[in-house]
């Protein structure tokens, strides 16, 4: 390394360690210095807006100063809602890792304006890595008719443009205006290509009292839109709590994207619920969907709209939305027929249609005290005018108790519907509502007193689930409230005996919204992975989150019960972005050895990681899935990775498409480049063939 090179380091690190000791607060009071201090502003830098009460129309800033990594830009009010911004204010903000915190926006009109946008609008760039924190808006409405006119007026009170931005700890009340509340934005249109993944995070804000009684436009989170339903997102929404929603728009949440998280949120006593409405292979888990006072209507749980989506460990209490008539689509669980077949998906004209809910998993819910109609409903159809019914169906360890009507419903008409079903527990004053009970176990189910905030389930659902093995995967060994399952999962989202510390409950406003910051979440396990190298054990993880956290203890057993400790890694303490670890583990014994992680932290409360496996001394296998495939295959691997470990997979005609040496035993292959068909996936140790799997494409 020459001297010159290392001269030009030092003075590129004195130069930031400058920058960071320059870092300044700067007190504004008018919107031009405000302006103009946001646009200089250089990481590390505070513009704090004076308390008091301001009529500034249109803030909007541009700064190219800030980084992924670097430090935070802030603009913050003096005291938490010591700054209330009112009348005509609206705020546009583009750049990058900007934290805005602490307004209070209120009784406002800003027309067809969005109060906060990620977005410089004139500039035409967007914000990314930025926050939003601890702000309010309340009865910031354009139009206060509540009602669907030719006159109404659609503004969003936030719209996110970017990728990796979060809004958290916000507070969104008194919404009677037509537009969603707040919406996730891509940069196509033009269906059905593909937009930007936007990787954003929205978590533990406060919704209540959205009471716009037109029809379409009265959503609290929409992810997305018609056009950009086929583009794959990662955005994770969770811990948000919606009381009170009375909006006649019956989607609280619209997802119309794919591979969204909806996990760990609280619906209580709301007329409406959460739809999967377009995009495909979404996740919702952990959610609390409740209703425990007189009064409410139009209430339901989970709508499953197209494909591919995971609906698991969530709990449904009182739910009456569809008790008069088996035709209303407010039921606890509603999976859908399609207008058209789920390969159809290259016309533009039916980007706004309903798809079909082929290969949809509804495992490990819990109903309990709802009226129905049914608790379950598998392949709604309008009239007949949605004649594709839905397609490899799973209904699993589900636990149903219905205080009338039925436990699960099929229209008669869909006769081509398919499902598998095991393991299913239920109680219904009019019985199954299937043709066939396969799968299902009619039993007395007499829930317990209120704990935790739920119901907690019957003694018989203990160790009492179908097929365990097959659901560790998805359930990552965990139950609706973050305890970890036993060996043999309880039916239900309840583990009755699960270990580890609760990590969602239903939530109230004093856990979240602006100024309610005391529900600091779990540590984030972003992925949690074991590779066996010549017999020894590597574990690498990534979490987020770890600002409060401590440290991490890496546990061992030989026989998945019995763990003892290894060691323990100190945490980094980091809030900005992702972080990784790893750890050996070199006397491994021969046959199976099961890891996991007790994670700690400063308060003392823990959880626990999902256990990881690896095994020493047998010949290696493989297992993939999903299969049929059409975007993505994952690869699992069992046995000891080397060198000469490899994964060959060959098209119709026999001919070499795709070689691999994974360095993992998990691996997510794309499939986008490859046509329609059978395909075989080979498995190679030491030029020596394994085992071959078929692999069937289908449409994309």
């Amino acid at each position: 390394m020459s001297k010159q090179f290392l001269k030009y380091c030092l003075v590129f690190v004195l130069l930031h360690f400058i920058k960071s000791l320059n870092a300044t607060t700067y007190l504004v009071v008018n919107k031009t210095e405000l302006q103009n201090r946001m646009n200089a502003a250089v990481p590390g830098d505070e513009i704090v807006v004076q308390d008091g009460s301001y009529d500034w129309g249109l803030i909007s800033i541009n700064n190219t100063k800030g980084s992924s990594s670097s430090a935070w830009i802030t603009l913050r009010a003096q005291t938490f809602n010591g700054v209330v911004f009112q009348g005509s204010t609206y705020l546009q903000f583009a750049g990058k890792h900007i934290l805005i915190n602490g307004f209070r926006f209120a009784n406002g009109n800003v027309g067809n304006n969005d109060v906060i946008q990620f977005r410089n609008q004139a500039a035409g760039t967007f914000a990314s890595y930025c926050r939003v924190s601890n702000v309010t808006i309340d009865n910031y409405n354009s139009d206060s008719s509540g009602t669907i006119s030719g006159t109404d007026i659609d503004n969003k009170w936030v719209s996110i443009y970017g990728v990796r931005n979060r809004v958290d700890h916000c507070t969104f009340i008194n919404k009677s205006n037509s537009g969603a509340t707040l919406t996730v934005w891509y940069d196509n249109a033009v269906y059905p290509l593909q937009s930007t993944p936007t990787h954003n995070r929205i978590d533990s804000n406060y919704f209540n009292q959205r009471s716009y009684l037109g029809g379409n436009g009265g959503e609290s989170i929409r992810v997305g839109t018609g056009a950009a339903s086929r583009t794959y997102a990662y955005n994770v929404i969770e811990y948000n709590l919606f009381e009170n929603m009375i909006q006649t728009e019956p989607e609280i949440i619209s997802n119309k994207t794919c591979f969204n998280t909806y996990r760990y949120n609280t619906f209580k006593n709301c007329s409406g619920g959460l739809t999967l409405r377009h995009g495909r292979y979404c996740f919702a888990y952990g959610n609390f969907f409740i209703v425990n006072q007189s009064g409410v209507s139009e209430d339901y749980g989970i709508r499953i709209i197209d494909k591919g989506h995971k609906v698991y460990n969530n709990y449904f209490e009182g739910l009456d939305g569809n008790k008069n008539s088996l035709t209303s689509l407010r039921c606890p669980i509603i999976l859908y027929n399609g207008f058209y077949s789920v390969d159809d998906t290259s016309n533009p004209s039916h980007s706004n249609t309903y798809w079909g809910g082929d290969s949809s998993v509804i495992a490990f819910n819990t109903i309990v005290k709802c009226e129905g109609g049914a608790g379950i409903y598998l392949g709604f159809t309008d009239n007949g005018n949605n004649p594709y019914q839905p397609l490899g169906i799973t209904v699993a360890n589900n636990l149903i108790k219905m205080s009338t009507g039925q436990a699960a419903y099929i229209p008669t008409a869909n006769n081509l519907l398919t499902y598998f079903a095991e393991g299913n527990i239920y109680a219904a004053p009019n019985g199954l509502g299937l043709t066939s009970s396969t799968g299902f176990t009619n039993s007395s189910l007499n829930f317990g007193s209120r704990t935790n905030g739920i119901l907690p389930p019957p003694p018989l659902v203990q160790d009492a689930a179908v097929n365990t093995a097959d659901y560790i995967t998805m359930l990552n060994n965990l139950d609706g409230q973050g305890l970890t399952r036993s060996a043999t999962y309880d039916v239900g989202c309840t583990e009755v005996n699960g270990t580890g510390s609760i990590i969602a409950n239903p939530l109230d406003s004093n856990l979240v919204g602006a100024g309610k910051p005391v529900f600091v979440l779990p540590v984030h396990l972003l992925s949690f992975k074991t590779l066996l190298i010549n017999k020894t054990a590597n574990l690498n993880w990534t979490v987020a989150n770890e600002l409060y956290f401590k440290f991490y203890t890496v546990e061992w057993s030989t026989d998945g019960e019995k763990f003892q400790t290894l060691g323990t890694v100190a945490a980094k303490g980091t809030n900005n972005g992702s972080v990784s670890y790893s750890f050996q583990h070199g006397n491994t014994v021969a046959g199976n050895n099961y890891y996991k992680l007790k994670m700690v932290d400063k308060d003392g409360s823990l959880q626990y990681s999902p256990i990881r496996m690896v095994t020493v001394g047998k010949t290696i296998s493989l297992n993939i899935y999903p299969n049929p495939a059409q975007q993505f295959l994952t690869v699992d691997l069992n046995g000891t990775i080397n060198r000469q470990t490899e994964i060959v997979v060959t098209d119709p005609a026999g001919k070499e498409v795709k070689r691999l040496k994974p360095t993992c035993n998990t691996l997510n292959i794309s499939l986008q480049n490859f046509s329609q068909g059978l395909y075989i996936v080979s498995l190679f140790e030491n030029e020596k063939l394994i085992s071959n799997h078929p692999l069937l494409i289908g449409g994309k």
